[in-house]
């Protein structure tokens, strides 16, 4: 052996005694850090992925430092908190060593162990610490540690010491929880080892040596909106120090660590991939095609609640690792694009009419309360009421659908007067738009236009406005629309003002009301204003609208408060 060698193993020997048993019997109680319960909203995503982590025992040198139950302390604090004057001198000279409190009272020091009930208890010598080995998502991180009490001199090369064994990865700066396997008293005379979950506060290596042993352990790693938890789970190869010999026993390791719910978005990047998706990290939400959707089982009701109720996969490789089982709960989805967002409108109409008769007034709420979620925010899809509908589902194709639809219109009552019947225009008809404007207001000079329409933003739809009013010259108008879209706003006729709405369930139908000296013609459109075609020569149709009659009292609430205002001022 040379002389370089015999020096470090008097090193070992020199460092690795035992914790004074004085201190270790005031100090071993188990202390077990509170775990964060992993609170989940009934629907919210939920995460649950698992694999393996390969852990590696390294024997070091260190001081390391732990956070340590010492009620005796805290009591000794409450005490001289309350009536220092009684309290012994050497108390209080350790008190003020310790820096927990001086004349003036409590330092900040002091009141920490109060609260916490933790004191620190430094120590010096040789380990034996489990680390995670260099993991994509624990890095190197110490999980299991035991130290060193062995009377003979141990058989280790170095690996990395000094300044390289202090500026390594396998120094701890920030308090993390591990498992410890520490000698405890049983009584006055007798010890046992107890493996017992500690906080450990720092640890500052000075040797370290190559590694003795690896294992792999499990890991299972739950995540949601507002809470991650990693739970790490396995049996390690421990040691058993006696006088002349050192044997192996296996120690039982399970820890919980409350972190990493920053890497959320990441794991969901990757889980966005395994479904031709895309993950949006603002929105909280994956966009993804109705096409990708049909390989799932429930993709009708994906697409009904805007999620996707579970999605397992295997072997997912992301930044944090493979994980060999993923399960997915409730994953928010939104369409990919606007063309998309029609698409999913469609579908969602088929299977809800195809599952049964709706009423109409049933249909419109329960088809606002979709077109309302939040998932649509960015798209911009009207109402559509039966008589459109029809012309777009195929009797074919969904016959159910088609004459649940069919039936509601027959049944559904225009509640108008005798020659108050609805108006429907075909596609590609020639449009006479002072015609169908003399029948909406049945030929009476209008004083008051009301224009309610969410999406009148482009061009074409501020030049069709402008075509209506100008057939009511005199009229005062007002169009109710949504705030301009995109950095698009609607040029208004002459005479007109414009207030903006707030997408509600009762505001997504095109409404026209027509204010006389006599009467109120109020009329629910089935199509927007891009139905007025300009042609060379003359005006077309484009699509087929449908005007149903409406009384007053069958409108939104916040149309009649404009129609009264009206009345109001008239008065």
């Amino acid at each position: 052996m040379s002389n370089r060698q015999k020096r470090q193993m008097k090193s070992f020997s020199d460092l690795k005694g035992i914790t004074d048993p004085k201190e270790l019997a005031g100090e071993a109680k188990n202390h077990s850090s509170p775990v964060k319960e992993n609170v989940n909203k009934a629907g919210s995503l939920a995460l649950t992925l698992s694999r393996n982590v390969q852990l590696k025992r390294f024997p070091i040198i260190a001081k390391v430092t732990f956070l340590r139950d010492r009620p005796d302390l805290v009591s000794l604090l409450k005490g001289v908190q309350n009536n220092s004057a009684d309290m012994p001198p050497r108390l209080r000279a350790y008190l003020k060593r310790e820096a927990l409190w001086d004349d003036s009272g409590i330092t900040d020091k002091g009141q920490q162990v109060i609260d916490s009930g933790l004191f620190e208890a430094k120590e010096r010598g040789l380990y034996h610490i489990w680390y995670t080995d260099h993991d994509p998502l624990l890095g190197t991180r110490p999980v299991m540690m035991q130290r060193d009490t062995a009377f003979f001199e141990p058989d280790m090369k170095s690996w990395k010491k000094r300044d390289d064994a202090a500026r390594s990865e396998f120094r701890v700066e920030r308090p993390l929880k591990l498992n410890v396997l520490e000698e405890s008293f049983v009584d006055r005379n007798k010890t046992e080892l107890k493996n017992i979950s500690l906080q450990l506060a720092s640890l500052d290596p000075e040797v370290i040596c190559s590694p003795e042993k690896s294992e792999k352990i499990q890991l299972e790693w739950t995540l949601d909106f507002s809470a991650s938890q990693l739970s790490l789970k396995g049996q390690l190869d421990m040691l058993q120090f006696n006088q002349n010999k050192t044997s192996s026993r296996l120690e039982a390791l399970e820890i919980s660590i409350d972190d990493f719910g920053d890497c959320l978005n990441d794991v969901m990047v990757a889980i966005a991939g395994e479904l031709d998706g895309h993950w949006l990290p603002e929105e909280r939400r994956m966009k993804t095609s109705l096409e990708s959707m049909k390989s799932l089982e429930d993709y009708h009701l994906a697409v009904q609640k805007f999620q996707i109720g579970s999605f397992n996969c295997s072997d997912l490789e992301t930044g944090m690792g493979e994980f060999q089982s993923v399960q997915v709960k409730h994953i928010p989805i939104q369409p990919a694009d606007q063309s998309d967002a029609k698409y999913w409108h469609h579908f969602w109409l088929e299977d809800f009419y195809s599952r049964q008769y709706h009423s109409s007034a049933e249909a419109r709420k329960q088809q606002s309360q979709w077109l309302d979620h939040i998932a649509l925010n960015d798209f911009a899809l009207p109402l559509k009421e039966q008589q459109s509908l029809l012309s777009k589902i195929r009797r074919e194709s969904q016959p159910q659908a088609y004459w649940h639809i069919a039936t509601m219109a027959d049944l559904t009552p225009s509640r108008s007067r005798k020659l108050r019947m609805p108006i429907s225009l075909v596609k590609d008809d020639a449009l006479d738009l002072g015609e169908l404007l003399k029948q909406l207001s049945a030929g009476e000079y209008i004083e008051h236009f009301i224009y309610s329409d969410r999406y009148v933003h482009t061009p074409r739809q501020s030049r069709n406005l402008n075509s209506v009013a100008a057939y009511f010259t005199d009229a005062k108008g007002l169009l109710l629309t949504l705030d301009k879209q995109k950095g698009n706003e609607a040029k208004l006729p002459d005479n007109w003002s414009r207030e903006i709405l707030q997408k509600q369930n009762d505001n997504h139908g095109r409404y026209w009301i027509l204010v006389s000296t006599e009467h109120t013609w109020c009329w629910e459109c089935s199509g927007g204003l891009d139905f007025i075609r300009d042609n060379i020569g003359g005006g077309s149709v484009d699509g087929s609208p449908t005007f149903t009659p409406k009384e007053v009292v069958e409108l939104p609430r916040y149309l009649q408060d404009q129609i009264n205002n009206i009345e109001a001022e008239a008065l």
